[in-house]
């Protein structure tokens, strides 16, 4: 339960699988692309097609990286918008020379693209642009990302289900190849973090009903029940826990301190027997009550919300209704937490050696860390950026090391 996989890896190499299938076309392109980046004259040269061309994108043409897909999916998405523009070059002889001459390992580069190569990459890059929108959203970092598995999961499936019927195409073959990969870490739940279900099912908007129509989807209906009946087993197991841990335990009283006279002189007088009986429904039906009481079943048999709500906020949700359920709120507390994905901490922890390039090597520590700072600030899309708050932390952090490099000068002096 406590071992969770990197969602973005996983369909990295489920994708990667389906590039095989057309690696001759992609690096056919991936060669074109180079060129005109490998020298200033040759940059030029591919300018001038872009005129002749009537060409008029601001898009840049950009490489990728071998093993990760979705930078191929934009190298790919970037160079179609260049298709005429390299189709012009075809009559030049500097370009073919390139492909002709050019050798990586003792063998010639492939290239340069035909018509067949870009009728391929684009229908490749629409069939990329589904798996590369999953990506983006599971690797966010401002937002949570555990309730959004299963549905993004469903989308793959659906995507994969759908091509496959044909194997004879194209992408029928490669949705073949990807599903087998598919199958391998997310076709079998023992393989999978229940968590990410019991996440979903913690989504007000989806509950119980999402994972029941998924399942529906993905399975037959005789596995479908056996997932349903695994997952709900685990969210009552994971409640009781939470409730075990959270409400207080009750003592129950000394049975032999009801008996003898002080027990007697208890009972209440006939004089009193409209508070007695009073009292006694009140502790009946307050008993019956709490016997009756699940907060997991009030829960998930309450409204759920509007799915199509894009500005609904999960967090802000349980933040409201918290008191209303107290312990479901504080199960949502901890699974929501969960990232399904590793790329958004990975990243953070390479930004230095993205700054820290071959021509900006002599950057002092102190300006590495004003530089990410500052992206960080500027990327941020939730809360607006309060330039003189910052300003004036900046110029407070100034004054103090001023008054402490005055302290250590006097100090030396003074010694």
């Amino acid at each position: 339960m406590f071992h969770m996989r990197c969602c973005a890896h996983i369909l990295n190499l489920v994708v990667c699988d389906g590039l095989k299938e057309i690696s001759h076309a992609i690096s056919c392109i991936r060669n074109a692309v180079r060129y005109p980046r490998s020298s200033t004259a040759r940059l030029k040269r591919f300018k001038e097609s872009c005129k002749e061309a009537n060409i008029e994108s601001r898009a840049l043409l950009c490489l990728d990286v071998s093993t990760r897909w979705n930078s191929t999916f934009l190298m790919l998405e970037a160079a179609l918008k260049f298709k005429k523009a390299f189709e012009i070059l075809d009559g030049d002889a500097n370009y073919t020379k390139y492909f002709e001459e050019e050798r990586v390992n003792g063998k010639r580069i492939d290239g340069p693209p035909i018509h067949h190569d870009w009728e391929k990459a684009q229908v490749f890059v629409k069939f990329l642009r589904t798996f590369y929108k999953v990506t983006t959203r599971i690797s966010g970092s401002l937002y949570v990302t555990s309730n959004l598995f299963f549905k993004e999961i469903c989308i793959v499936q659906g995507n994969l289900k759908e091509l496959g019927k044909d194997p004879s195409t194209l992408l029928g073959a490669m949705a073949v190849s990807m599903q087998q990969k598919f199958d391998k870490y997310w076709g079998n739940l023992e393989r999978m973090n229940v968590l990410l279900y019991i996440a979903t099912i913690l989504d007000p908007r989806c509950k119980m009903e999402a994972i029941k129509y998924g399942f529906g989807f993905l399975y037959d209906d005789e596995t479908s029940a056996k997932l349903l009946k695994h997952i709900e087993d685990v969210l009552y197991k994971l409640y009781n826990f939470y409730k075990e841990m959270i409400t207080p335990p009750t003592h129950s009283s000394d049975p032999s301190q009801k008996s003898g006279p002080s027990a007697a002189s208890s009972q209440p007088s006939l004089d009193d027997s409209d508070d007695f009986f009073s009292t006694y429904f009140t502790q009946k039906l307050d008993q019956d009550n709490a016997m009756e009481s699940n907060e997991l079943d009030d829960y998930l048999n309450d409204r759920r919300e509007k799915f199509s709500d894009d500005s609904f906020d999960i967090l802000v949700w349980w933040r409201i209704n918290g008191n209303r359920y107290k312990i479901v709120s504080q199960m949502a507390k901890d699974v929501l937490a969960i990232q399904v994905s590793t790329v958004a901490s990975e990243s953070a922890f390479s930004t230095g050696g993205r700054i820290l390039d071959p021509f900006r090597s002599s950057l002092s520590p102190k300006m590495v860390q004003a530089l990410i700072c500052g992206k960080n600030w500027l990327s941020s899309k939730k809360e607006p950026l309060a330039l003189r708050q910052y300003m004036d932390d900046v110029e407070a952090f100034e004054d103090s090391e001023n008054a402490t490099k005055e302290d250590e000068s006097c100090l030396t002096i003074d010694s």
